[in-house]
């Protein structure tokens, strides 16, 4: 991106301006939305974050303090941030996650609005930041609209190699915020014979063959266990449960924040996590597990974000082969130190991501835009 010559207002008082509210039952976007909230809270800065209809169970599961301040309401958070905007006292920062545009009225109207917003926060002095975003659309007005959308931050990177050449511009990529946490001490010692198994449940599985991937890794001294990140899936993780005889870590009727230890604790343990979820592949990297994704051949989604980090393994929906070869004839737990090495790189590319986000929004210093842009 091109660097600018306009200075950030030095202002202590400046309030960054965020969003925490997604899916409500997928401890994915807690992890990337906590980690991006958590960069902002080592700044002065004051942070208004529009929560939505978020559950309050979903919120405390965000490391938050007197600093930060939910808003449910829209309307009453676009007339805060004007009214700071106004007074020069807005940053905004967009939230990690997918961003689709289109080229039907309500897409395009929402990216003007975000347009708007960006380009009248950056006139007013403030920083213009998103980090961990994913671009998917389509439509030419749609595209050259978003194009001139991500133009007016000073920082704008993405967390996959797809969303340039959806955009059709040069973008910058990192990590998905969720290597930027590090669980290293927190697992297990010694051999790690888990295989963490994290499906869908909107998604079609050919129990036969997963079924036959179960009774050889069970062959190998490896015990599978059905854990639930995204609560929607529950139902068939027990139905898969009680079908294959395998354990499962349910949420049931757990808060998010125990659901999320829970499903730390069992990461800790494994050794392989299989899944077609990308929060939950990422979360077994985090913990040294090697990931194998299932994937679903309508989205690139996993493999374009992966890929560039990680030695990424691959199976289809009907479990039938591992990359090219039959998973009798695979290793399936990695070379020692291998998975732990490649989430260190991740994490250290996110790191200078952080540097550079940090000079831009850090209100209590005076930071030239043409030294801290990328």
């Amino acid at each position: 991106m091109r660097a600018s010559a306009t200075r950030l207002s030095a202002k202590p008082s400046r309030t960054v301006f965020y969003s925490v509210a997604a899916q409500w039952d997928n401890l994915g976007d807690i992890e990337i939305r906590n980690a991006a909230l958590g960069w902002v809270r080592e700044t002065s800065a004051d942070v208004i974050a529009y929560s939505g209809s978020m559950p309050p169970a979903y919120l405390a599961a965000f490391d938050s303090d007197e600093k930060v301040r939910f808003v449910s309401s829209p309307v009453r958070y676009q007339a805060l941030l004007w009214s700071h905007l106004l007074r020069r006292r807005a940053s905004i920062v967009f939230a990690p996650g997918p961003q689709v545009f289109g080229p039907s009225a309500k897409a395009i109207g929402k990216s003007l609005v975000n347009l708007i917003n960006v380009a009248a926060v950056r006139a007013s002095g403030g920083a213009v930041l998103a980090v961990g975003r994913s671009l998917r659309g389509r439509g030419g007005l749609a595209r050259r609209v978003e194009a001139v959308v991500v133009s007016v931050f000073h920082l704008y990177v993405v967390r996959d190699t797809r969303s340039a050449e959806v955009l059709g511009e040069d973008l910058v990529n990192a990590p998905d915020l969720a290597f930027a946490h590090d669980f290293g001490e927190s697992n297990a010692a010694g051999a790690r014979t888990d295989v963490v198994i994290s499906l869908r449940g909107d998604r079609p599985v050919g129990v036969e063959g997963l079924r036959k991937v179960v009774g050889h890794l069970r062959s190998q001294g490896l015990n599978p266990v059905f854990v639930t990140q995204v609560k929607r899936d529950d139902d068939q993780h027990r139905d898969l449960g009680h079908s294959l005889n395998i354990p499962t870590v349910l949420w049931e009727d757990h808060t998010h924040l125990e659901q999320l230890e829970r499903a730390r604790g069992a990461y800790a343990h494994a050794g392989v996590v299989l899944s077609n979820r990308l929060h939950a592949l990422i979360f077994g990297i985090q913990h040294g597990a090697s990931p194998i994704a299932v994937l679903d051949l309508a989205s690139d989604k996993l493999t374009s974000t992966l890929r560039p980090w990680v030695e990424l393994r691959v199976t289809n929906p009907d479990f039938d082969r591992l990359d090219d070869s039959e998973w009798p004839s695979v290793e399936i737990l990695p070379p020692v130190g291998q998975v732990e090495a490649e989430a260190e790189r991740a994490r250290v590319a996110l790191a200078d991501v952080e540097r550079q986000f940090l000079r831009l929004l850090d209100t209590s210093k005076n930071v030239s835009l043409a030294e801290a842009t990328v």
